[in-house]
């Protein structure tokens, strides 16, 4: 195998992957606004309270639109505590106020759950994905997700050189 030939294969994999790339870029964010669109939203955890079930750096999906009169004990809901927003595990339900604990904790956490601060119900749980999503939000993340996505744009519109030889050839047979 020639050089040319092992560039031009090296060539048409970094292509290959570039198309991969690009297409997931799309699907999540179609995935995302479909989510959105729903009322699930994602929530990064930053504490160990729910380990092992949701560990420190997961993303919980929150459905905002599930009722708190629908919830049972041993479901995972968030809540707002102050500022704070906080998912945890129903314990115990007592005439609509919903008792919580994070399965690491000792205790039941302090005050109930209603329907001020109840945000919804956790779905879904993806592990270790929030710290990707983390540095995304930070300013060194906008600036590496910024330029992966300039470089995917700039690569996709370099032409092939073989492709173009062919259509050249092809045009001169039609010309003559």
């Amino acid at each position: 195998m020639s050089g040319k030939s092992i560039l031009r294969s090296i060539w048409k994999s970094l292509k290959r992957i570039v198309s991969f790339l690009t297409s997931l870029v799309i699907l999540t964010a179609i995935i995302v606004s479909a989510l959105y669109a729903l009322k699930i939203k994602p929530y990064i955890v930053t504490s160990g309270s729910m380990e092992p079930a949701i560990p420190v750096r997961s993303v919980c999906f929150v459905n905002e639109k599930a009722p708190l009169a629908d919830i049972k004990v041993g479901e995972v809901i968030s809540f707002r505590k102050g500022e704070m927003l906080v998912t945890h595990r129903v314990t115990e339900i007592q005439d609509g106020e919903y008792v919580t604990k994070g399965d690491a904790n000792n205790t039941e956490d302090s005050g109930t759950v209603t329907e001020e601060n109840y945000v919804g119900k956790t779905i879904a749980v993806i592990p270790k994905i929030g710290a990707l999503l983390t540095f995304l939000h930070s300013r060194y993340g906008k600036i590496a997700a910024c330029a992966v996505i300039v470089l995917l744009i700039a690569v996709s519109f370099i032409p092939d050189k073989k492709k173009d030889e062919q259509e050249m050839t092809e045009g001169r047979r039609f010309d003559g």
